[in-house]
């Protein structure tokens, strides 16, 4: 009998710290909107404190990261968000997760892109020969920020970056492309078709170099028909007429080696294809 007693009192005991606690959590909203508090040592600090197990001290922290930035009642939880990854990545400057992990945040969270822009230069400082940072940072600023010219800057790194893919050469040609520079990106663009190792790299080439040779070649026989029309009082019967009257030395064909498609009656000219890159 003697020997139940503790056992029954710690069971009384229990079922009162749970009454307790019950009572307390019937007061408390866990999921409610709430602000918190964040404060961590400088990553410099961890490494010491570390004791030689950074890449262990790094790993609990990128762990908590992702589960405090997925909780979202924290409603000032982004107000630590470049601390705490600029923490990760200086206990180890090499781990390549946090860079990606945290520009992910950084971007579709708390739509930051400036702030994702830094961590992945970061990155891009840190592992010189990774070409993965440049390119997402490219990304960022020709998909959300419409800054062609600061993309056209990041994948211009990123392809000078051994084992860059080839695919990067390509959105490197096409913001070019878009940062209004077309006989430059025309003349990229021809050197990735020559050198094109298979079918989609050569049509993404072609695609490109037709449609910029449209860009520059239109604007030449319009203003062609137009004078045409200044002088005769009438539009070409074709476009051959346009050279034929000495209003232009030759007519130039498309990047596939056809005939541009002329309306006589309306006198306009176009391409057979054209795609909308440029569309804001």
């Amino acid at each position: 009998m003697k020997g139940k007693l503790p056992a029954v009192a710690f069971m009384c005991l229990l079922l009162l710290a749970a009454f307790f606690q019950n009572r307390y959590d019937a007061t408390i909203d866990y999921f409610g909107d709430r602000s918190v508090f964040v404060s961590l040592p400088s990553g410099q600090s961890l490494r010491i404190l570390s004791f030689g197990f950074q890449n262990f001290a790094a790993d609990m922290l990128f762990i908590w990261s992702i589960q405090f930035y997925s909780t979202y009642n924290l409603v000032n939880r982004f107000d630590y968000l470049e601390r705490v990854y600029d923490t990760i990545t200086d206990i180890t400057p090499l781990y390549k997760e946090p860079y990606i992990i945290g520009a992910l945040i950084m971007v579709f969270e708390a739509q930051d892109i400036p702030m994702a822009l830094r961590l992945l230069e970061k990155g891009s400082r840190q592992i010189k020969d990774e070409w993965f940072f440049d390119h997402e940072a490219g990304y960022y600023c020709y998909k959300y920020l419409k800054n062609y010219e600061k993309a056209k800057e990041y994948y211009t790194r990123a392809a000078a970056k051994p084992n860059a893919p080839s695919f990067v050469k390509r959105m490197k040609a096409h913001m070019v492309y878009l940062h209004d520079d077309p006989r430059v990106a025309y003349r990229m663009w021809l050197d990735i078709y020559r050198q094109a190792a298979n079918r989609v790299e050569k049509d993404a080439a072609f695609n490109h170099l037709y449609q910029i040779k449209a860009e520059l070649d239109l604007p030449v026989i319009r203003q062609a028909i137009d004078s045409f029309r200044t002088r005769f009082r009438r539009f070409p019967v074709n476009l051959a007429e346009l050279v034929s009257r000495s209003t232009v030395r030759e007519i130039p064909l498309d990047f596939s080696g056809k005939d541009y498609i002329y309306d006589p009656n309306l006198g306009t000219v176009k391409a057979q294809r054209l795609f909308k890159w440029k569309q804001r």
